[in-house]
């Protein structure tokens, strides 16, 4: 076996996804920790906002609660973007040449992180967030792959 067979070899390709899986784990942790730590109270403290997806605003609420929907979205489409587009960057070559093997590499944590979380909250999840939150996936996967590919 040749060193070059090593580099390119379907053992390269797994070790080039297990890299890019790893650092997509890395970077997930690193935007979604802000947004457990800045976000959760204030977004579920139903004292405060209502429940989510109640479409009721309650009384002396500063924001509807369809605000509150909305402000799921977003931290979801930042993490899964920032997750997509690192997995994707630490990607090498030549196996980013493969379409199917590159958004496999790039994609792989941030949908399969949002499925482990519906999959953990589905008891309490109404339809609106489970479609804003996968909307905010779906939106930022998309950004991480295409800034992916802007940068190459």
């Amino acid at each position: 076996m040749t060193g070059q067979a090593i580099r390119v070899g379907p053992l390269a390709a797994g070790t080039a996804q297990l890299r890019s899986w790893t650092a997509g784990l890395l970077a997930l942790a690193l935007a979604a920790y802000p947004q457990l730590a800045l976000l959760h109270d204030p977004l579920t403290d139903q004292n405060r906002y209502g429940p989510f997806g109640d479409g009721v605003t309650p009384a002396g609420a500063e924001w509807t609660a369809w605000g509150d929907l909305l402000a799921l979205p977003l931290p979801a489409a930042v993490c899964a973007g920032f997750t997509a587009l690192v997995a994707g960057r630490l990607h090498r070559a030549p196996f980013r040449e493969s379409p199917v093997q590159h958004l496999l590499a790039a994609l792989t944590v941030p949908l399969a992180a949002h499925a482990l979380h519906l999959a953990w909250l589905w008891a309490d999840l109404t339809s609106e967030a489970i479609l804003l939150t996968s909307l905010g996936v779906g939106l930022g996967c998309v950004a991480g792959i295409l800034l992916d590919l802007a940068l190459d």
